[in-house]
């Protein structure tokens, strides 16, 4: 094998293999077998993970049954690796793989050196080890090296995991110090006396939304520092796999969930500095689960990442079918499997979530790999005969041109975060369950992180989202002024430009009247719902403006807290508040002239200039141009008129519509 590269395809991502393309869908298991091998390569799979790990994951089990590979200072039992490899080459003849390694402290390690923390729990108070990065840095090469001179002409790459679950986490350190850490933190800054933050000083006050003044710019700083400590880690390791694989094969990492880490583990994690490993030219695939919070068969799918960025940067997403089947166990060891709160009730429900996890990759272009963790979850007939047709059907969607029909950019930020109290919630509303409303207000949205403004091609976006810009550089605030024209919609959540600036910051964002609210209300009515808070962090904020329409209001008050403004030429809209609901942002949409696919807000849409999916599980009416439509999933035809598709509830509630002409 002499090159592996991604390459563009009709607009979406493909993996060439010595000019040889081939759609991104996989399979990984913590227990392959000959039987969930050969089940997936008989389906038609041709790309294969396997992890290489003999540690204990987080449920208390080994990650790998075949052994531990790094056992001791510079020695390697390399027959682990092979022993496993030879299982997938013998069960998948044709397969190609990339190799999953970890590079986490092992026991005998922390016993050599003490008082050195274990990263599967403590990455950033370890992971600026000298002795570590430079010791697993080697084992990491070692690795490679091995597979590539044994078996190289048949892995496509290999991917680095490192910290809790393998993801990347800092996950039981809560951002405390640790002498390594605190070193690392004096370099940084460049001051032999810095210490880091307190406990009390990072936890913030209680029910404020922002940092403390007299404390912001320690603490920010401190964030930052952790945050990319961890990203600068990752381009370490990076740079270390690409001295030997010199880009011909694929490196990837699980990594940048800005939509997903909900509450304070967002900052204690350590994922805020994701745009560094999503630009990097030394990475090439990021991956994540799907959502846990979307999982439920009632609910719409979502991805954890900022989507467009990872494409714009060509960078295949990997989203990971990880979903509790109706087969698999809820609980291992007595712990519940991540998800396990939504397992699959029978098969209709799993074939349900998985077609639909399949319709939201393929209305992105994006990647997928089926995972079945501890064996056994796939093992159905019915289970692998729609497997075998969703890879069929992907290698013939893969033969037309698709592209984004998005007229709503939805913008968010890690790095605006730095300021915000990690206890405030904050980022839980305005990003992670935001998700949800963005989903299902009938039309679809793409998903840019701040470091595109400046390549966004904005003439195509009605409706401009900032989901969480409570601090803005200048090129943010410059495109914030630029794409105020052409008759454009601008929606800002809670506190654009807060951090450093206060309430001026809202008020020049925004050209609206922004003040703050004494009272403390939690319940704010729409026209067609009461949206409810636990609780609303402080301050609040409504809008005191006579000439606006008024979208939502607080209960009590009655003071504008979400509305739209017009001005010559454009719309301003804000919302005191986050997790909008589907209904009250296709209201938005249509006062911006989005187009709507669905005028119901229970029923999401997965639509590309391809594709036009729905997911139904109810009667619905999609709203697309005339012509007839072929359901890719039944080969059921739908006939368009006056613009409609009526679709009736069925079992199966996933429908992926091609137009007849494009067949």
């Amino acid at each position: 094998m002499e090159q592996v590269k991604l390459t563009r395809v009709n607009g979406a991502l493909k993996i060439d293999i010595d000019g040889e393309i081939f759609d991104p869908l996989s399979f990984k298991s913590f227990r392959p077998s000959a039987r969930n091998i050969s089940d997936f390569s008989k389906a038609g799979l041709k790309l294969f993970s396997i992890l290489s790990s003999g540690l204990i994951c987080a449920l208390g089990v080994p990650y790998s049954l075949f052994g531990e590979s790094w056992v001791g200072d510079h020695e390697y039992n390399f027959d682990v690796i092979d022993d496993q490899i030879e299982l997938f080459m013998e069960n998948a003849p044709d397969g190609y793989f990339a190799l999953m390694i970890q590079l986490d402290t092992r026991d005998w390690w922390l016993e050599s050196h003490p008082g050195a923390p274990y990263s599967f729990n403590y990455l950033s108070q370890v992971i600026s080890s000298p002795q570590w990065r430079k010791d697993a840095s080697d084992y990491l090469k070692a690795v490679i090296t091995h597979v590539e001179e044994k078996y190289g002409n048949r892995f496509y790459g290999y991917f680095m995991l490192c910290g809790f679950t393998t993801e990347w986490f800092s996950h039981f350190d809560f951002e405390e110090s640790h002498p390594i850490k605190e070193k690392a933190y004096r370099e940084y800054l460049n001051d032999p006396t810095a210490t880091i933050p307190t406990k009390e000083e990072l936890d913030g006050v209680s029910g404020h939304a922002f940092l403390e003044k007299d404390v912001s710019e320690k603490i920010k700083n401190y964030r930052k520092f952790h945050a990319e400590l961890i990203a600068d880690s990752i381009l370490y390791f990076a740079a270390e796999a690409q001295s030997i694989l010199k880009h011909k094969k694929l490196l990837g990492v699980y990594f940048g969930y800005l939509f997903e880490l909900d509450g304070a583990r967002l900052w204690e994690d350590g994922h805020l500095a994701y745009e560094k490993v999503f630009t990097s030219p030394d990475i090439d695939m990021i991956s994540s689960p799907s959502s846990y919070g979307y999982r439920p068969e009632v609910s719409t799918s979502a991805f954890m990442v900022t989507y467009e960025t990872l494409d714009k940067h060509n960078k295949l997403y990997y989203l990971e079918f990880d979903h509790i089947t109706h087969l698999s166990p809820s609980h291992i060891e007595a712990v519940l499997i991540p998800g396990g709160h939504s397992k699959c009730s029978c098969q209709r429900e799993t074939l349900n979530i998985m077609q639909r996890d399949f319709m939201l990759c393929a209305s992105k272009g994006a990647a997928l790999w089926w995972f079945d963790m501890f064996e056994g979850w796939f093992y159905s007939d019915e289970m692998m005969g729609a497997i075998t047709d969703m890879i069929a059907l992907q290698k013939k969607l893969s033969t037309y041109k698709m592209e984004s029909v998005a007229e709503v950019l939805v913008v968010a930020s890690g790095e605006a975060l730095y300021g915000v109290n990690k206890n405030s919630d904050l980022n839980t509303n305005y990003l992670g369950k935001q998700r949800g409303g963005l989903m299902r207000m009938g039309a679809p949205f793409d998903v840019y992180s701040v470091c595109d403004i400046n390549d966004i091609d904005i003439d195509k976006y009605k409706l401009v989202i900032f989901l969480d810009a409570f601090e803005m550089n200048d090129e943010l605030l410059r495109f914030n002024e630029k794409i105020k024209s052409g008759g454009r919609t601008i929606l800002w959540m809670y506190a654009p430009d807060y951090v450093e600036k206060g309430i001026d910051g809202i008020l020049s964002s925004t050209n609206m009247n922004i003040k703050e609210l004494s009272e403390e209300e939690n319940v704010v009515l729409t026209d067609t719902s009461t949206l409810e808070y636990s609780s609303l962090p402080s301050p609040r904020f409504f809008i005191d403006e006579k000439d606006i329409t008024v979208l939502g209001k607080y209960q009590e008050t009655e003071k504008a807290a979400i509305g739209i403004k017009k001005f010559d030429s454009w719309n301003g809209a804000y919302s005191a508040v986050g997790d909008l609901d589907g209904a009250t942002l296709m209201k938005l949409c249509e006062l911006a002239g989005v187009h709507l696919y669905s005028r119901d807000p229970q029923v999401p849409q997965y639509v590309s200039s391809l594709v036009k999916g729905v997911y139904n599980l109810k009667d619905t009416v999609l709203y697309v141009e005339g012509g007839a439509y072929i359901d890719m999933f039944t080969g059921k035809r739908y006939v368009s008129k006056d613009g409609q598709i009526f679709i009736e509830k069925g079992e199966m509630a996933s429908k992926l519509l091609v137009k007849e002409s494009i067949l």
